[in-house]
């Protein structure tokens, strides 16, 4: 079983599925998991959309994949009214069994392992506060015994706040290429997204405060339509969150919550998927906010 999970992991690498967005592609940022990737129109994270404003800080996460392929990932966003960002993030596997017959012992072990650097900032247009605009750079490297991946990638993003907590987003992602050793290249198929966010007060007063924004979002990517619905609380210290993508040939749901005590938050997240034989991907991630 062990073997053909690593074999579907390699096959994701091979076919993009780091580099792209689609309905299988799991984050390596709890909130992104915990929301199903929900958020276009909200700012929820520069993961979802680049033209996201969000307070300074630097995070770090640990990633549990599909088949328990273990991962990290470390952002730092910087103070400014620019939010510049950038974040490194890897993941791999070291005990793929070698085989060059049918022999059911291994010759040997071999390593697989994908790294990725991104940078990129939001950016206003005349100063006007309703809209903003960002974008990331993706740069991205991958190892599979003797073969060697590289490429790039550009994610554009748009926020337009239309009224009161209400907003639209917009994304295009993943223009640019792959090239591999063999001296193949493919271009990346890239992904259109919109999205609307709306917050509602439930409850304030001047000691406890209850709010619930959710998030709505259509994503069109080689040519399969998914649609993303995410759900997230706001309470003074802790808080849940929910989501859900639906597509002709996968379903999932998400949960998380997290917990912020001054400067620290901490973010766990988990995901469901149709193929329980992959496992559920989770993480959990550590903030410090300046």
């Amino acid at each position: 079983m062990r073997r053909l999970i690593i074999y579907t992991f390699i096959a994701m690498l091979n076919n993009l599925w780091s580099v792209g967005v689609d309905a299988l592609l799991i984050p390596q940022k709890a909130n992104i998991l915990a929301l199903s990737g929900a958020g276009i129109g909200g700012n929820v994270d520069i993961g979802i959309n680049p033209s996201t404003y969000e307070q300074p800080y630097f995070g770090f996460s640990n990633n549990t994949w599909l088949g328990g392929v273990k991962g990290q990932k470390s952002t730092w966003i910087f103070e400014g009214e620019s939010n510049r960002f950038i974040s490194f993030e890897s993941m791999g596997v070291d005990d793929i069994e070698f085989h060059t017959d049918n022999d059911f012992n291994p010759e040997g072990y071999i390593s697989a392992n994908w790294f990725s650097f991104d940078f990129g900032s939001k950016f206003d247009i005349s100063n006007n506060q309703k809209f903003n605009l960002g974008m990331n750079i993706k740069l991205n490297y991958s190892k599979l015994y003797t073969d060697n991946s590289w490429g790039y990638a550009l994610d554009l993003g748009a926020t337009h706040k239309i009224y009161n907590d209400l907003s639209i987003g917009y994304v295009i992602k993943n223009l640019g290429s792959q090239y591999y050793s063999s001296n193949e290249k493919e271009k990346i198929e890239p992904l259109f997204g919109i999205g609307i966010s709306d917050k509602m007060k439930i409850l304030s007063s001047d000691i406890f405060f209850m709010n619930l924004s959710y998030y709505i979002d259509f994503i069109n990517h080689q040519n399969n339509n998914i649609y993303k619905f995410g759900l997230q609380t706001s309470f003074p210290f802790i808080n849940f969150m929910f989501g859900t993508s639906r597509s002709n040939d996968y379903n999932d749901y998400s949960y998380g919550f997290s917990f912020k005590l001054n400067d620290f938050m901490l973010i766990f997240g988990n995901i469901n998927h149709e193929n329980n034989a992959l496992g559920n991907p989770q993480s959990i991630e550590l903030r410090r906010y300046f």
